[in-house]
């Protein structure tokens, strides 16, 4: 999602008592509201030790599609790999919703898995726009079973790629949020591909029914953002200048969860007033985030595709053309209306015969829940006050995965992920019986 601008600080000045647990560390991830979570992630004291830097080399796959010219920048598929020198496991690393590569979270995964000696082969996300254009047949991700088509056909080829490199003793495959969701429907294709024999699943913080988690996310920028999506922008002006007023220079500003913990956990709300968003303003983050990504994937399937919702079909557009309409009207789509006026409609005529609901079933866990119960290699971690979950869905898949689901008290949507506790259950669970 947004990451860098955004969560430089737009949700330190809606903080609200009781955020964290105490002033003082204790071993425990500290932040308790589950929306700050998510936005925040961890603390320096409560992060796992990772190395500053480790040797990655990045790769480029041809694409499957001619790239429209105003795509120009982003032709060829990505991905990047940190390969030991000698005999080890391989970890297929997935990104969550919009997230490439690079991403934060990934590039922190990565160093924690070479750190403890795999291979490691980081993905985009099939929303993220360099793989929507590169590497999806349909054009228009979304839809689990096609998307884990598209993954494992760049998992071969990336693979290939770096063969000659990676001296390979097993292979794994795990992601985060959407990407673990991605991860298990991949896997369930491999039983029967056998490329790689899979061996362990990693799952962090996954959707079990992707249309329900999308609905809520949709949602939190109707419900938090004064004004709806015509608001964004004026809560974008009063979040930044929040973060100026907190700025101290002679302290210097870093871009960081340490820096919007310190602001949290000292802000005062007696003091600096709760503004129109008052304690939701990190619910109002997410919401905007998570729409800025979502209209991007509007955009891209819409023109990709040829469907017409936004664009005329036929359109060409070039290097520098202004493209404020079709912006502002990406952004009023919710992610929930891209599936239904534009995944669904394509599925259909795909598959006669499938209703909405069989479709939406489809892009569930519950679609493989034989696999998941099977596979002793599964694994999840996940938080019990996850925001994309709907009411059940915790306790199902508690039911599903018995002893192999671990759930923390808090941290939110992958708030945690780094968090000493987590990143020492991935490294258990996948080096379990080397």
């Amino acid at each position: 999602m947004l990451k860098s601008l955004l969560a430089i600080g737009l949700v330190l000045a809606f903080g609200s008592a009781g955020v964290f647990a105490g002033g003082k560390p204790n071993g425990d991830y500290p932040i308790k509201d589950r929306f700050a979570a998510t936005v925040i992630g961890t603390p320096k004291f409560y992060k796992a030790d990772l190395p500053a830097e480790i040797p990655v080399k990045e790769y480029t796959l041809p694409g499957l599609h001619p790239v429209p010219k105003l795509f120009w920048y982003s032709a060829d598929l990505r991905f990047s790999a940190a390969l030991q020198k000698g005999r080890a496991p391989l970890v297929f690393n997935i990104a969550g919703t919009g997230a490439g590569y690079q991403s934060t979270k990934m590039l922190t995964l990565q160093k924690a898995l070479y750190q403890a000696g795999f291979h490691v082969i980081n993905l985009s996300s099939p929303t993220h726009l360099n793989f929507l254009i590169n590497a999806s047949q349909s054009n228009m991700p979304g839809f689990l079973p096609e998307d884990a088509e598209d993954l494992y056909r760049v998992m071969e080829l990336a693979y290939q790629k770096v063969e000659a490199d990676a001296e390979v003793s097993e292979f794994h495959v795990m992601g985060y949020s959407l990407g673990a969701a991605h991860a298990a429907f991949v896997a369930q294709l491999d039983q029967t591909r056998k490329v790689f024999d899979l061996q362990k699943v990693y799952m962090i913080n996954p959707p079990v029914n992707l249309y329900h988690s999308v609905d809520i996310l949709d949602q939190l920028l109707d419900d938090h953002v004064k004004g709806g999506v015509e608001g964004v922008g004026a809560f974008l002006d009063r979040a930044l200048n929040r973060l100026a007023a907190n700025y101290e220079p002679k302290d210097g500003m870093h871009f960081d969860g340490d820096f919007l913990y310190k602001a949290y956990s000292s802000w005062d709300p007696s003091q600096r007033g709760a503004g129109p968003e008052g304690r939701n303003g990190a619910a109002a983050l997410i919401g905007t985030s998570f729409r800025i990504s979502s209209a991007n994937v509007v955009f891209a399937a819409d023109l990709m595709s040829g469907s017409g919702y936004i664009i005329p079909p036929g359109t060409e557009f070039g290097r520098r053309e202004r493209l404020d309409y079709y912006a502002k009207a990406s952004h009023v789509v919710k992610f929930t209306e891209y599936v239904d006026h534009l995944v669904i409609p394509y599925l259909q005529k795909k598959y006669p015969g499938k209703s909405r609901k069989q479709l939406l079933g489809e892009a569930s866990l519950q679609h493989i829940a034989g696999f998941l119960a099977d596979n002793t290699q599964v694994r999840v971690v996940t938080n019990r006050d996850e925001i994309i979950l709907a009411p059940g869905e915790l306790e199902y898949m508690e039911g599903l995965l018995g002893e192999r689901i671990k759930v923390f008290d808090h941290g939110g949507h992958c708030g945690n992920i780094d968090s000493k506790e987590n990143v020492a259950d991935m490294l258990a669970f996948l080096q379990g019986g080397q």
